[in-house]
């Protein structure tokens, strides 16, 4: 495979990764029950969204290898200005997507089974408190937060500071990391816009061998790279 073809393919998972992870949150979203639901009435709508929340987990899982390969890519290019700080944020993108793949496992599946066997409720409860304090999804969780929250948006400022982003990016990407750790469907559909404008121009100069970003760009969203 030429350095090109991986270059577009790093493109493609920049672009791919995060929209993916986003519409998997959203679809949490939608099978979650507003407000502050309780392990049982979690349980309750899984059981009902079976699918929903089985392709909820599915994305998430599927968004974690195509992160990797777009914050390796970004990394394999980053020098001169910004190239410190754009590798650093691919790092911590990088561990958080790993992260990630245990967080999904560790979040979506219990209350699958919990409703595929039909846990009591006292039950449900006393594993998920067990589960707060577990040494190895307490990790998990730390390596997916920092990760994938603070690491985006390090990420995206190394690459303003290289001129391979509009400014505008930059401000999705802590748009993104806000609904991300927000409540609702409205987030979560925010969350999705935030990812195509934070992540889609940072795939776009990375397929056309990370150019400096064009003025025209600066009021242009960005379209799926190629």
């Amino acid at each position: 495979m030429t350095r090109h073809s991986l270059r577009r393919t790093a493109s493609l998972g920049l672009f791919a990764g995060p929209l993916l992870f986003s519409l998997g949150d959203l679809l949490r979203r939608l099978v979650t029950p507003s407000g502050n639901p309780s392990t049982s009435q979690l349980t309750d709508a899984v059981g009902d969204h079976v699918g929903m929340w089985l392709a909820a987990g599915l994305l998430s899982v599927v968004a974690a290898p195509l992160i990797v390969v777009g914050a390796i890519g970004l990394t394999v290019e980053a020098r001169g200005r910004g190239g410190r700080t754009t590798t650093i944020g691919a790092g911590l993108v990088l561990a958080g997507a790993f992260a990630s793949v245990g967080h999904a496992v560790a979040f979506y599946s219990p209350y699958a089974l919990y409703a595929r066997a039909g846990t009591p409720s006292s039950a449900m409860q006393s594993l998920d408190h067990a589960s707060e304090g577990y040494p190895l999804l307490v990790v998990l969780i730390a390596l997916f937060i920092v990760g994938m929250m603070l690491g985006s948006i390090v990420l995206l400022v190394g690459l303003r500071l290289a001129r391979r982003v509009p400014v505008w990016s930059v401000v999705a990407s802590v748009v993104f990391v806000i609904a991300g750790s927000s409540g609702g469907v409205a987030a979560g559909l925010l969350g999705v816009l935030a990812a195509l404008a934070a992540f889609g121009p940072a795939a776009r100069t990375l397929a056309h061998e990370g150019h400096p970003v064009s003025p025209g760009l600066e009021s242009h969203a960005a379209t799926l790279p190629g």
